[in-house]
């Protein structure tokens, strides 16, 4: 720092003045509702249960109401008016759909009902209450994305929340591996052709949810590995000195959930992981040398020879059948996009899939392929709510992810950003092919982990009063005029 006569010239830099937060007793309490959330949110079968969703918008009701708003920043608070409104669009398309028939039923019932004797409820392809019972579930999600946000400013409460989802994913994953090696059924409620499992539905929500972990276990390590690598230090000197052992704990984390990615089965878990962490590390690197492009390229191909080795001969035998059992679902996509052309504007009904769907069905999907779910969250969302309420939704998610983005450039030493970008990433491209953001229990922890980011992308408000404060003085010289000048200093990265 430059210095004034008044001022030594070994004095020390100017740090800012961080005051304590103090929290009140409903404050806490509420972020230990969130927590007890995230961390729950997968045991009961992934929460796809109606109860289970009534009972965590319980719990992130009380949270909602009971943390404090203190600290949110003028655009997040923006920023959930938009989180309004959609969730508005949900409750008007859910109401319309509730009091518009559906598509004519089905012939099949009527004739049934003839031949029976009996009078048969048509099968109508919009269930009147379905779409009303399914707001539950984008209120779950408001709600989990509202306490995310606000809370993201704290980076205390940010780091809590971010290893309370590594250590349960190591748990849940300990438990599913335990259930894998001994095959013992009880552990494993949902077995699918000897995947682990975990405790989602199927394997590649269980990959997801794995490679979520690690992701954030990566974004946490590499702050400061570039600081290392820029002090020319081992990066062995990440677990000695100050916050060695945390640090030593959280890559013995990521390097267990890592390990356990390719015992799912899942293709894209794996593959959607390892590109994100190569993406990070790519990113944060700004590699300029060529003898750093080769290394990096010969750590990625240790890597993937590591994951390769491990994930055992299931996952390679299915690596073999990459795209055989995946064009039935494109087939799948334009009988639905076809189909809302007569209904654009609301759909066939929130919720109604399962019921709405096999109308619509060919004989080009065979009957060997289930589709009760539309392996396409977004495909899906446009032919259960129609074209407006779809665009509404993408809209906001793009808005989202490019705060996201500008956080990580503004604020590239921040971990929780960078986590959120990554977890944000890999989930919206899994749930473009498949059902992952269809679970509550991901959904959860998935907004969370968004959530925190987005907010730490907002500027917090302790960091803007330091910002316009803080000066820099010129040094008092020849050259130098009678009267310091301020110059205004950025503030560094929390």
């Amino acid at each position: 720092m430059e210095v004034t006569a008044e001022t030594p010239a070994d004095a020390p830099a100017e740090e800012p003045v961080r005051r304590r937060r103090v929290r009140s007793f409903p404050d806490r309490i509420g972020f230990w509702f969130f927590l007890a959330m995230v961390i729950l949110a997968p045991v009961p079968d992934g929460s796809i249960a109606l109860l289970w969703i009534q009972v965590w918008t319980g719990f992130a009701t009380v949270a909602v109401l009971l943390i404090s708003y203190r600290e949110a920043s003028r655009g997040a608070v923006l920023l959930l008016g938009g989180l309004l409104v959609v969730l508005a669009a949900y409750g008007l398309v859910a109401y319309l759909q509730s009091i518009s028939p559906g598509p004519s039923p089905l012939a099949i019932w009527s004739e049934a009902g003839t031949i029976l004797g009996i009078e048969i409820a048509p099968l109508s392809g919009s269930v009147r209450h379905t779409p009303l019972i399914f707001l539950g579930r984008p209120l779950l999600a408001a709600l989990v994305l509202t306490v995310a946000i606000v809370i993201g400013s704290d980076r205390q409460r940010a780091g809590q929340v971010l290893r309370a989802i590594v250590g349960a994913a190591c748990l849940y994953g300990l438990v599913g591996f335990i259930g894998f090696a001994f095959d013992a059924e009880s552990l494993r409620p949902f077995d699918q052709s000897g995947a682990l499992t975990t405790f989602f539905l199927n394997k590649n929500t269980s990959a997801i949810y794995l490679g979520s972990a690690f992701l954030i276990v990566l974004a946490m390590l590499l702050p400061p590995a570039i600081d290392a690598m820029r002090e020319r230090k081992p990066l062995s000197s990440l677990f000695t000195g100050p916050g060695g052992r945390r640090r030593a704990i959280a890559a013995s984390a990521g390097l267990f959930v890592l390990v356990l990615l390719p015992l799912t089965l899942s293709r894209a878990g794996v593959i959607l992981t390892l590109l994100a962490a190569i993406g990070a590390v790519v990113f944060k690197l700004r590699l300029r040398k060529r003898a750093s492009i080769w290394k990096l390229v010969f750590g990625i191909l240790v890597l993937l020879s590591l994951i390769y080795g491990i994930s055992g001969g299931a996952w390679r035998e299915r690596q073999a059948r990459i795209g055989f059992d995946s064009l039935g679902r494109f087939d799948a996509y334009g009988m639905m996009l076809d189909a809302v052309k007569e209904r654009p504007l609301i759909g066939y009904g929130l919720g109604s899939f399962s019921e709405s769907f096999p109308q619509f069905r060919t004989e080009d999907l065979g009957t060997s392929a289930v589709f009760d779910i539309g392996h396409s969250t977004a495909v899906e969302l446009i032919f259960e709510g129609g074209y407006p309420l779809a665009l509404l939704v993408f809209a906001y998610v793009a808005l989202c992810g490019g705060l996201l983005v500008r956080g990580a450039i503004r604020r590239p030493s921040d971990p929780y950003i960078l986590a959120g970008l990554l977890v944000g990433l890999i989930g919206l491209v899994h749930t473009s092919f498949d059902f992952s953001l269809q679970i509550p229990g991901f959904l959860i922890i998935y907004l969370s982990v968004v959530g925190i980011g987005i907010g730490r992308s907002f500027l917090p408000l302790e960091e803007r009063k330091f910002i316009k404060t803080r000066v820099v003085r010129r040094p008092v010289g020849p050259s130098a005029t009678g009267t310091p000048e301020a110059v205004p200093a950025t503030s560094p990265a929390k």
